[in-house]
């Protein structure tokens, strides 16, 4: 397999990860959402605020970068 095949397939799967990783961010979004009570006004600026932010990105970085090095290390496998 050439370098620039190689790569591209890289993207391709690393990009797909990302989606992947999107779809799970929403999910986890609606599954916090759904278990926390509804925010109301004071709850504006509150780490209350933010956990399910944080929990949906942090699910979402972790997918992608998981994503991304098992398909390097596939890629990798498959050249050699």
């Amino acid at each position: 397999m050439s370098p620039m095949k190689a790569v591209a397939l890289w993207l391709t799967l690393t990009t797909t990860a990302l989606i992947i990783g999107f779809g799970l961010a929403w999910v986890v979004l609606a599954a916090v959402n759904a278990a926390l009570p509804p925010f109301g006004i004071e709850d504006d600026d509150t780490l209350r605020e933010r956990i399910p932010v944080a929990l949906a990105y942090g699910t979402w970085a972790m997918t992608t970068l998981v994503g991304a090095v098992l398909s390097w290390r596939w890629v990798r496998r498959r050249r050699s």
